[in-house]
Order: C-alpha cells, then structure tokens, then sequence
C-alpha cells in the first residue's frame, strides 16, 4: 500500500489535483476523516493486496484534523506504508476570487468574511503544510500544468498517457462529435466507382492496393504520419486521456477506413495506445 493525502486550503483545488492523481492510477477517495483513515487501509490491504496506490482527500472542517494528522502519519510510516502529504494552496487574490465565483462560502467564514477565514485557515494549517511532501501552489497552473506538476513530484506514480484514437467516418452522415482533429480524403481517388472493389471496404487489400497505386494518397498518408509524429509529444504534454483524430470521406467505408488502417500499422512502433474506430463499418 502506498498513499498520497492531499489536504490545503478550501477553495485552492484539493479536487482537481485529487481528480488528476486518479487519471495517473490512484484508486482515490475524498473527503475522509482522519480517524477513519488507519480502518479504510486495513479494509483496502485486505480486498486488494497487490500494493495498490491510495489517495485520499482530507480538509480541515474538522477541528481535530491538523492535531491528528501528524501522529497518523507518524503511525502509518513507522507500519511500513509509505505516506506522501500533498499540500494544495493558492494566492489569497486568487481564492478569494474563487470563492467569488462559486458563491460557495468559506467554512470559517461566519460572519462572511472571506478574507478574514482564508488567513485564520492558512494559520490553523501551517503545521499541516509544513510537514508536506510536497506543496502545490495552484494559483496559475491549468490542469494539464496541474497533471505535469504531480508527476514532477511524484515521479513513482504510474502516468496512463494518451491514447490516440483513429476514427473512420463518412461525412454523409456527420463528423464525430468527440474529434479533436479532422481531416478530409473525399479528394482522393474513389474506389467506390471500380465495380470489383465497391463492396469491399478499405480494410481488403485490393482496395488499398488501389490506393497506395495513387500517388496523392500516397502524400496525404505521409504527411499525415509526420504531422502525427511531430505533433505527439506536445499532445501527450496536456495530459488528457484521448486524443481523437478523424479522417473522412463520402461514406466512411474506403478511404478514410484505408488510411485508418495504415497509418494505425505506421504509428503503433511509436505510439503503441492507440484504438482504431471505423463509425461506419458493420462489424
């Protein structure tokens, strides 16, 4: 068992790096006492044994919590479980926008007084943030930066990386609502109108053998293998789980599914998450 508490200011983003801590592989859990926290690992040591990551969100609307943090981590460490304490904050101009925005009000905040409950939580947390394993500060970071920023800290922590979908589609019937990109063959040769190939698809090799005879495919396939190539590093860089690139033609069932299936056999040595989606093919 390996755990990750991340706890910070209310409003500073406790979710959000929770949320991308569980995008990386962390079974994760929010908003858990602290005096529930040493049963919970027992109960997860005994359903699943394999080691497994564990983060967990804790904030302070507990009085208790700053006091009993420390000794449970304390405890959990002396039983062999490594703990790492990711302490979330952010700028006071910064929060108190927040706050602004989301009309939520600050727990500590009873007359109203954001300003006033933002400085006594940073005073009641200080032993909390002074004992963390690392201190995120998210005043100007996006999600992605946010993503890059717990694998900078975390380096043990597993990253999923991007997955790279290639999808098939005619444009007869729409373009896919989930595509990133989009590109267009309807101006490449139509095997459609060769009698022997039109009830093949451009999974059969006659019909991409017709097509890699052309040497405008031949291009397009090209440069959009580089493109590709090129563009993945800074794709994989905003961290998001899929990335979706839609290649259409007329009725999604020759050339669009032909460049699908070679570009798939061309980029898997380089991109080996990669799924194929033909929308308008059968089976």
């Amino acid at each position: 068992m390996e755990l990750v508490i991340v706890t910070g200011l209310s409003g500073a983003g406790r979710r959000s790096v929770l949320g991308a801590l569980e995008d990386a592989g962390c079974t994760a859990l929010d908003n858990v006492p602290a005096r529930l926290l040493e049963p919970l690992l027992e109960l997860e040591a005994k359903l699943n044994p394999s080691r497994p990551r564990l983060a967990v969100g804790m904030d302070n609307r507990h009085p208790e919590f700053a006091a009993e943090l420390e000794p449970l981590v304390d405890r959990l460490m002396d039983s062999s479980i490594p703990v790492y304490v990711v302490f979330v904050e952010a700028n006071d101009d910064v929060l108190l926008r927040r706050f602004s925005e989301s009309r939520r009000p600050h727990f500590l905040a009873q007359d109203g007084g954001v300003a006033a409950a933002i400085a006594r939580e940073r005073e009641l947390l200080e032993p909390v943030r002074a004992m963390a394993s690392a201190i995120i500060n998210t005043s100007s970071l996006t999600l992605s930066q946010l993503r890059q920023r717990i694998t900078e800290l975390l380096p043990d922590l597993p990253v999923s990386g991007t997955t790279l979908r290639l999808i098939s589609f005619g444009f007869k019937n729409g373009t896919p609502v989930e595509a990133d990109m989009v590109l267009d063959a309807r101006f490449l040769p139509n095997p459609h109108y060769v009698a022997e190939l039109r009830e093949l698809t451009g999974k059969d090799a006659p019909v991409r053998d017709f097509l890699l005879n052309s040497d405008v495919f031949s291009t397009f396939l090209a440069l959009t293998e580089n493109w590709v190539l090129w563009a993945w590093p800074f794709i994989q860089q905003e961290g998001r789980a899929y990335h979706n690139i839609a290649i259409g033609c007329t009725g999604g069932q020759h050339r669009s599914v032909a460049l699908v299936e070679i570009l798939a056999q061309r980029l898997r040595r380089d991109i080996p998450k990669l799924v194929l989606v033909h929308r308008e093919l059968k089976d």
